[in-house]
């Protein structure tokens, strides 16, 4: 017996110490889940036939207004849309007349009315309108409806 015992350990003294495991299934290219799609950041696109501005007499104020409208649409979604801002310049030059930023109102709808009393614009003047639109990443979008 003990000459069994010996001859055992004599045996394992000469293996070596180190075991190799070979799982099939180990495949650096597999996966369980699909991988997450790559990040995209799409840019706000102002909709040209959705923007507009118009002046306007309201006698309850007895004052004249501006209003003024774009549709934003933008891929990842109405909430990327961050900032929508108007200037206004003379028409056909580049003298600025006034600046204003446009409120979310719905949607993809952006908005807003401007007091001639309140803005340095003056109801029958012809000028230019500049749309721009900056989403959260800073894409942005522009658009000049022209007089």
């Amino acid at each position: 017996m003990i000459r069994t015992l010996l001859l055992l350990a004599l045996t394992l003294t000469f293996l070596p110490g180190c075991f190799f495991i070979v799982d099939e299934d180990d495949d650096d290219d597999y996966y369980e889940e699909e991988p997450p799609p790559p990040v995209v950041n799409y840019r706000p696109e102002i909709d040209t036939d959705g923007a507009w501005w118009h002046c306007d007499y309201d006698e309850s104020a007895d004052d004249y207004f501006f209003e003024f409208e774009t549709l934003v649409n933008d891929y990842d979604g109405d909430w990327d849309v961050d900032f929508v801002l108007v200037t206004v310049f003379e028409a056909g030059w580049d003298y600025e007349i006034d600046s204003f930023s446009l409120i979310h109102e719905d949607g993809n709808m952006w908005g807003g009315l401007v007091w001639e009393r309140e803005s340095e614009l003056f109801c029958g003047e012809p000028i230019d309108v500049l749309f721009e639109a900056w989403d959260r990443d800073g894409a942005y979008d522009s658009f000049t409806l022209f007089y």
